[in-house]
């Protein structure tokens, strides 16, 4: 099967007896929604925590960190309309993903003006950034200690409006574990 195939962290298999459902493993799974593309049949479905971040809009206090990809993913929507949808839910305020990215992207700039670090991976990715941690953990000590765009937005967020903000980001990918996010809904 194609997203067996294509599954980077082995996290998908097939039952051995009849009716040969396919399963997806939670721990091994870092998200990157490649499973998705590959499926001819449309049989994978990424959900996340939606009725954690459903009950969260419904209390009218929750931000939506919507990621600037989500655009396409939406299409034919206009960016309008899906904003305008997110609001219908219940957030209080949604924003689009790119406060976090320009977060992101000034820590960098001050780790190259810093002293040369020599070999650095770098991404903003989360599924990139967690597969390391998870499958190459010898590799840590070359990440960059910086954090991914919507862990850095959420930080940014409750600073300006409280350390209680509910926050939810919605996206292609996002960080496997982050207690910065109250619920991360993916989909791809």
């Amino acid at each position: 099967m194609a997203c067996v195939r294509v599954c980077p962290t082995d996290a998908i298999a097939v039952a051995a007896e009849e009716p040969y459902l396919v399963q997806i493993e939670d721990e091994p799974c870092i998200r990157c929604g490649l499973c998705l593309q590959i499926c001819p049949h449309s049989a994978v479905k990424v959900n996340g925590e939606i009725g954690r971040a459903l009950a969260i809009a419904s209390q009218g206090e929750g931000v939506l960190i919507l990621s600037p990809e989500s655009v396409a993913h939406f299409y034919p929507a206009t960016p309008e309309q899906v904003i305008n949808a997110c609001y219908a839910a219940g957030f209080r305020a949604v924003t689009r993903g790119v406060i976090g990215d320009e977060l992101v992207a000034a820590e960098y700039l001050k780790l190259w003006e810093q002293e040369p670090w020599g070999t650095m991976i770098r991404s903003t990715d989360p599924v990139v950034v967690d597969a390391v941690r998870l499958r190459f953990p010898e590799l840590v000590p070359y990440l960059a200690p910086v954090t991914v765009p919507p862990v850095a937005e959420a930080r940014y967020l409750r600073a300006q409006y409280g350390a209680d903000l509910k926050i939810v980001y919605a996206g292609i990918s996002s960080p496997l574990s982050s207690t910065e996010l109250d619920a991360a809904i993916t989909f791809g």
